[in-house]
């Protein structure tokens, strides 16, 4: 209930709640205040339709508040960087001119590209469609990688040929010297699709065999979410898993309320069972208390 919501959203919503925020007041401390809050013991839905609320109104001002000088501003910016496009392919288009040579090297090298593109393609798994598989989509590209022998040069313009039109939202947040770096590239891929460790782990225990699947790709399909989700919790040895496991079941006893609670105060880690263990009993006991 709190995707996209800021600082000053959480802060308006405590003093809708005729809550008081103090200054040192964190976004933990915030959320918590928000939960403890009598309205929400009676009406979550109140409060979460209130949350979106403020995070809508926030963004709306926020819109209205791009002036006209500054929209201006950034057609200036991209009518500037067109001019420097056209500008870089005039002097590659005259150099071409001068040097034959060079011309039949760029098409050579086009060539070989898009050969590489289909090779890579046939070897490795198509994009896939749903945010849990795309670990398993870079398992099987880096295999082709692997195969092809292909040049760390040429592995970014792979990726983004491959991706195709997925590759546009991707494209939005890169920098142009990121663009060569395929780890960087597939980083922001990744950033961009990934799905948070809970929900990694629930994709996990729903999965299903498809129609046109074998149980041998399952069961690597399986075995490659697993792993991911083991990745993002940074798992790394047989104690830590032995953990995480007694965790999540630990977890999945929680009602509705706690486990909301818990997952803020987890954030982007985990608690250990004993620290799961601890931190339940304090929050069941400040909220009988």
């Amino acid at each position: 209930m709190y995707k996209n919501a800021l600082k000053e959203d959480l802060i308006r919503v405590v003093e809708e709640l005729d809550g008081t925020v103090e200054s040192t007041d964190t976004i933990v401390k915030l959320k918590t205040k928000i939960e403890n809050s009598s309205t929400f013991e009676s009406d979550p839905d109140f409060v979460k339709t209130l949350i979106q609320n403020c995070i809508d109104e926030r963004v709306s001002q926020n819109e209205r508040e791009v002036t006209s000088e500054q929209k201006i501003e950034l057609a200036k910016l991209q009518l500037a960087k067109l001019e420097k496009e056209i500008e870089l392919q005039l002097a590659k288009n005259k150099a071409l001119s001068l040097n034959p040579a060079a011309k039949v090297e760029e098409k050579q090298f086009e060539t070989n590209i898009e050969n590489m593109i289909k090779s890579i393609k046939t070897l490795s798994l198509p994009v896939p469609t749903r945010s849990e598989n795309f670990n398993l989509f870079f398992q099987s590209l880096e295999r082709a990688f692997l195969t092809k022998k292909i040049n760390d040069e040429y592995k970014s313009e792979i990726l983004i040929n491959l991706l195709g039109e997925t590759a546009h939202n991707v494209l939005l947040y890169i920098k142009e010297e990121e663009l060569n770096d395929y780890e960087k590239l597939k980083s922001i891929v990744l950033r961009e699709f990934q799905l948070t460790p809970r929900e990694c782990l629930n994709s996990f225990k729903n999965a299903v065999k498809s129609s046109g699947e074998t149980y041998i790709q399952f069961a690597a399909r399986l075995t490659a979410n697993f792993q991911y989700y083991c990745s993002l919790r940074k798992v790394n040895s047989f104690e830590s898993l032995c953990d995480l496991i007694i965790s999540d079941k630990l977890f999945e006893t929680l009602n509705k309320e706690t486990a909301t609670h818990i997952g803020i105060r987890e954030a982007e880690d985990w608690f250990r069972p004993i620290d799961l263990a601890k931190e339940c009993d304090i929050y069941i006991s400040s909220r009988s208390g």
